[in-house]
């Protein structure tokens, strides 16, 4: 697509080219460009997924509307705008995606995977390894050009403003020096757990990084942006007659009510982010529920398969015969690899690490 704002009939204005967004164009469009403009390959991918960007100025108007109509083939969309006019700032996001519908993953790894330049497999282990962070310090519009080219309903995507959201510390495996470092910026009341484990949410960007600076400890400490966090939350106690209430929170069938208090806990909802809990956590106690929330993104789960073909097993890196347990994966692996299974006809079952 093609937008201009020099008015017709101005071929002879001096004009800069735009790139508007990277539209429906894959990243060999960034080599293509480069070659033909004879411009650093960088600078094509930085207007590319940091658009809307000026790509080259101070060209005669036709020159640019030409020129325009040449890069509009690749897919990238692109304006022509009169020369020396500031292109829009749009703030850099980070992204990160999360599977919906395993029935599609093929059909996403391969989108997603033309839209990274990455192999399908490799760009599907992306949103299967949390947090799931796909890019970083892109634009809106490749936001919007990467959820419009993926298959409706197959994923979700979350961008965060970096500069803006806020950040978990996690560490393990502390050294007495590393846990003095840390200690002044846990909660009031909060302790380390053996082994010189913590978790402190609410960081800064600017904080984040100076503790992960201080601390000097890359294999034992991670910060993620809390936008790309998951939670579930576990109903731990529920009184009697709250069966009409469970339904409008969770979508319990009433008619359930009963069975489900007597096998409490119970996980009544899974993938919150982290900036709905609290209000859902409220929402459950207004109500008269208990509930506890637990983080999914790092957690690692089993899958117990009780029956299976050897081929399906084979077909899926697995020994045969079943039943056998699976080593402890992501839980959007295990999630994925109990659809396959379970769709090949394989009997399985979910075990929670830990739970």
């Amino acid at each position: 697509m093609i937008q201009s704002a020099v008015s017709p009939g101005a071929e002879s204005q001096t004009a800069d080219l735009l790139i508007t967004s990277i539209g429906a164009a894959s990243p060999q469009a960034a080599s293509v460009l480069s070659q033909a403009l004879e411009l650093p390959v960088e600078t094509v991918v930085d207007a590319l997924y940091r658009a809307p960007a000026r790509l080259l100025s101070g060209l005669s108007g036709a020159d640019a509307a030409r020129l325009a109509e040449m890069i509009a083939i690749l897919g990238v969309e692109v304006a022509v705008i009169p020369a020396g006019e500031t292109p829009p700032r749009r703030p850099t996001l980070d992204l990160a995606g999360e599977l919906l519908d395993p029935a599609r993953a093929d059909e996403v790894g391969r989108v997603l995977g033309r839209f990274l330049g990455m192999d399908p497999l490799a760009a599907l282990d992306l949103l299967l390894t949390p947090p799931g962070v796909i890019l970083g310090s892109v634009t809106e519009a490749t936001v919007r050009a990467l959820e419009a080219a993926l298959p409706a309903g197959a994923t979700r995507l979350t961008a965060s403003r970096p500069d803006q959201a806020r950040f978990a510390l996690f560490a393990s495996d502390l050294s007495t020096l590393q846990i003095g470092i840390l200690r002044p910026h846990l909660p009031a009341g909060a302790l380390l757990a053996p082994g010189g484990a913590a978790t402190v949410f609410d960081l800064e960007r600017g904080a984040a990084d100076a503790l992960w600076r201080r601390l000097k400890a890359p294999e034992r400490i991670r910060v993620v942006n809390q936008a790309f966090l998951r939670f579930s939350l576990d109903l731990v106690a529920a009184p009697e007659d709250a069966a009409v209430a469970l339904k409008a929170l969770a979508g319990v069938p009433p008619e359930d009510y009963a069975l489900l208090r007597g096998a409490l806990p119970v996980t009544v909802e899974a993938a919150i982010p982290f900036d709905d809990l609290s209000a859902r956590m409220a929402a459950y106690a207004a109500a008269g529920f208990t509930v506890r929330a637990e983080m999914e993104t790092f957690s690692h789960v089993s899958l117990d398969i009780l029956s299976a073909r050897p081929e399906t097993l084979a077909a899926a890196g697995l020994p045969a015969p079943a039943p056998l347990s699976t080593a402890p994966m992501p839980r959007p692996r295990a999630s994925l690899l109990r659809h396959r299974l379970e769709a090949a006809g394989a009997e399985v079952l979910l075990a929670e690490a830990g739970r």
